[in-house]
C-alpha cells in the first residue's frame, strides 16, 4: 500500500490528476513515466517489399534496427518494479492480429560508435500458416520488462502478400489506430502489471483521442497519456485486459486490428 500511495502521489505531480472511470476502488491505475530512450532508434521492414508477392512458405522477414542493442537487461528502476525478462530487450513482431513473436539477436551489426552508432540486421521466419492473400506486419522495439519504444521512428508497418495478389489491402495503415503491448501471459502476485500500447497517426489528450482500459469486462478507465501505466490491485487468477481507441466525442474508433483483448494469469 505504502508503494501504491507513492506511485498515486507521483502520478498526480506528474500528470495532474489520477486515471478517471468506472471502477470499485479495489483496482487502481496509475500513470507513470516513460523510460528514457534514444532519439536515434528506427526500425524499417527491408525484406519483404510494401507490397511484394511471397510464394513459398515459410516467409522470412528480415529488418533493420538502428541505436538499440537487443539481447541485454534494461537497466532502469522498472525493471526491478515489473516483471522482468532474461531475454533482455527484443523486437516484437506482429503478423496481422496473431500473438506477437520476438527477436533478440541480430545477424549483423555495424558499429561507429559503440555507445549509440549502430545499425543491426534482424532476421526471422513466420511462425504461422498464411493463408493466400494480403498480411500487415508490425514491429517495435521494446525494453527486457515489456515497454515499447515510442520515438516517431521506432515503430515499422507494411503489408506483402502470399499465395495470390488479388485485391488490395483492406486495412488503411494511414487512418489512428491502436497496438496492443502489455499485459501479457503470467505474472507474479504483488507486483504492478504494466500495461503499454502503441500509437499510430494520432495523439491523446483530454479533449481529443483517448484510450479506454476495461479490466474484467466492468472496470473502466480514461486515457488520456500516451505513457505506461501501472494496474495495481488484481488478485490471483485470469483477468482479461481490453484496449479502446477513442474518438474526441467518446465513441469507439472501429479498430483495424482485433487484438485488443488478452487474458492474463496472475499466480
Amino acid at each position: 500500500m505504502k508503494l501504491l500511495a507513492i506511485a498515486l502521489s507521483l502520478s498526480a505531480s506528474l500528470f495532474g490528476a489520477v486515471v478517471e472511470g468506472e471502477h470499485s476502488g479495489e483496482i487502481q491505475v496509475v500513470p507513470v513515466q516513460r523510460t528514457p530512450e534514444p532519439n536515434e532508434v528506427e526500425t524499417r521492414f527491408s525484406f519483404p517489399s510494401k507490397g511484394e508477392l511471397k510464394t513459398e512458405a515459410p516467409v522470412k522477414l528480415q529488418l533493420r534496427l538502428e541505436a538499440y542493442p537487443l539481447g541485454f537487461n534494461s537497466d532502469f528502476l522498472r525493471a526491478r518494479e515489473v516483471r522482468d525478462s532474461d531475454e533482455g530487450q527484443a523486437m516484437r513482431i506482429i503478423v496481422d492480429d496473431k500473438e506477437f513473436f520476438s527477436i533478440n539477436e541480430a545477424i549483423d551489426d555495424i558499429s561507429e560508435n559503440e555507445e549509440i552508432d549502430f545499425d543491426q540486421t534482424l532476421e526471422a521466419t513466420i511462425p504461422y500458416k498464411l493463408s493466400p492473400g494480403v498480411h500487415i506486419l508490425r514491429a517495435f522495439p521494446v525494453r527486457s520488462f515489456g515497454e515499447s519504444l515510442k520515438g516517431p521512428n521506432c515503430f515499422a508497418a507494411t503489408y506483402f502478400y502470399f499465395g495470390t495478389k488479388e485485391g488490395g489491402p483492406t486495412i488503411d495503415l494511414s487512418k489512428p489506430y491502436l497496438t496492443y503491448n502489455e499485459p501479457d501471459g503470467q505474472y507474479k502476485f504483488g507486483k504492478p502489471i504494466l500495461v503499454d500500447f502503441l500509437l499510430k497517426n494520432t495523439q491523446l489528450s483530454s479533449d481529443g483521442y483517448k484510450v479506454r482500459l476495461i479490466i474484467d469486462n466492468n472496470d473502466k478507465r480514461i486515457l488520456t497519456d500516451w505513457v505506461p501505466y501501472y494496474i495495481y490491485g488484481l488478485k490471483k487468477g485470469s483477468h482479461t485486459i481490453k484496449l479502446e481507441l477513442l474518438n474526441p466525442q467518446g465513441h469507439v474508433i472501429q479498430p483495424l486490428f482485433n487484438d485488443l483483448q488478452r487474458t492474463i494469469v496472475i499466480k
